[in-house]
Parts: structure tokens; sequence; C-alpha cells
């Protein structure tokens, strides 16, 4: 939606208010990293799973 006011030079962000985003990006980075590894163990767990049943039913 502001995309149109920053194309066309109504809205300008200067380079310190640019800078004034970093500390808030990095902050953000770690919790993404723990999501991310979060959303690896689940579906690490999923897939055991899924294993263990088939197993069991191919036991059957």
């Amino acid at each position: 939606m502001n995309q149109p006011l920053f194309a066309t030079g109504l809205f300008t962000v200067s380079l310190r208010g640019r800078l004034l985003w970093l500390p808030l990006l990095a902050a953000e980075a770690n919790p993404r990293a723990a999501r991310k590894l979060a959303r690896q163990r689940v579906v690490v767990r999923l897939e055991a799973r899924h294993a263990q049943e088939t197993a069991a039913r191919a036991a059957d």
C-alpha cells in the first residue's frame, strides 16, 4: 500500500531512518531461527512416528 508513495517520491526515508531498523531486524533474526529449528524438530518427530506406525502395520 505504501509502495506507490515510495515509488513516486512523495514519501522517503532517510538513511538515518533506515539505520534505526537494523536493531529491530537483528532482534527478529534470533526468534526466526528458533522457529525454524522447532519446525525441523517437529518434522523429524512426525517422520519417526510415521516410520514406527508403518513398521508396526507391516509386522501385523
